[in-house]
């Protein structure tokens, strides 16, 4: 099983919490490819066991793994993910015979992706807000006349 990922820079690279990040992969193996998963993390925790992840599963149908080497993997990011640098963590792969490869950070295969998860922008119709108070000019109040008779 053969792996290719591209050594480019993804510095600017940005998903919006809550939205989905495609990561392009070339992978080739001559039993063909059944199963890709992938794992990203960010990257400024505190606390890494209760940080969430995002990933991703691509399931390739028996027609599609001699048709393509490069497969589309979908990750969802957390509606609650933390704001910042994120990175893969984590890429599996199941050959069609079962067998199963592992791509782990550190590895320097995987080192170079990396992305921005930034928070979702507020639309205007979701917005408070807050104009103006007056008089409407046609308003059915009258002023009050008091006469002086006294």
């Amino acid at each position: 099983m053969s792996v290719s990922l591209r050594n480019e820079s993804y510095e600017d690279a940005q998903v919006t919490t809550g939205g989905v990040l495609v990561l392009r992969l070339g992978v080739f193996d001559p039993t063909g490819i059944s199963r890709i998963f992938v794992q990203c993390f960010p990257f400024s925790i505190a606390n890494s066991n209760k940080a969430k992840t995002a990933s991703g599963e691509l399931l390739v149908s028996s027609e599609d793994d001699f048709t393509s080497n490069v497969f589309d993997v979908e990750i969802q990011i957390p509606e609650d993910a933390i704001l910042g640098k994120w990175g893969v963590q984590r890429v599996e792969f199941t050959n069609g015979r079962g067998q199963q490869m592992f791509f782990y950070r550190g590895q320097d295969k995987i080192d170079h992706i990396q992305f921005d998860v930034i928070a979702r922008p507020i639309r205007d119709d979701e917005q408070f807000s807050f104009n103006c108070i007056e008089v409407a000019a046609g308003s059915q109040s009258r002023p009050v006349s008091r006469s002086r008779n006294g």
